[in-house]
């Protein structure tokens, strides 16, 4: 079935703020990227603009969570780690280098979006739960687990934004490699890793 105007709001709404932040998402930019009629904005989101980029934030959010979760389930921290950064680079590389993380997008929303920087904070909580968790089940003490959760986010998230001034992978293959240093060195009676960060990849939006 075709998506409706809603999910077609909300999927644009997702690529416009990737891409050009949430002040520079207007309700006109929205309904020419969803091909919607202006009336379909209120219709769904009574709230505007403002509702629709908190929705939107929402299900980006929820979409990279289900895809940590995804990549916990091989039980092996590093095989998440790798997973974490490996899908950022294929979404820089598959827009060439113009589309960020729009969960760090609507965090910086400020005044244009009030309200939407709170989501942002939701979903960067919820993907420090389920990294930290995956960290415990290895065997890492719960409040270093919580910390690195925290590194590995940030850094990630970081490079991601390196990656797009620079237009080069080379800070997520950097951030990659020490971050599996720091999570090796964490783990009990683990060997050194020989995982190339270059082929690191994570989950996608």
């Amino acid at each position: 079935m075709a998506p409706g105007p809603r999910e077609r709001l909300i999927s644009s709404a997702i690529g416009l703020v990737r891409r050009h932040g949430v002040a520079g998402t207007g309700i006109t930019e929205l309904l020419a990227a969803s091909n919607a009629a202006r009336r379909s904005v209120y219709q769904h989101f009574p709230g505007g603009k403002h509702e629709l980029i908190a929705e939107s934030t929402r299900v980006a959010g929820k979409a990279i969570s289900a895809a940590i979760a995804t990549a916990a389930t091989t039980d092996d921290p590093l095989d998440g780690l790798a997973s974490f950064v490996r899908g950022w680079k294929d979404t820089l590389t598959a827009s060439d280098f113009t589309a960020g993380c729009p969960i760090v997008a609507a965090a910086l929303a400020g005044t244009d979006a009030p309200g939407v920087p709170a989501v942002a904070a939701a979903a960067f909580a919820e993907w420090n739960d389920l990294i930290s968790a995956q960290l415990a089940t290895a065997g890492i003490e719960p409040e270093a687990a919580r910390s690195l959760a925290t590194m590995a986010i940030s850094s990630v998230e970081g490079a991601v934004v390196l990656a797009i001034c620079s237009r080069s992978l080379q800070p997520l293959d950097r951030v990659h490699r020490h971050l599996t240093e720091l999570v090796e060195h964490h783990l009990p009676n683990t060997a050194p890793s020989t995982t190339d960060a270059k082929t690191a990849y994570a989950p996608r939006p």
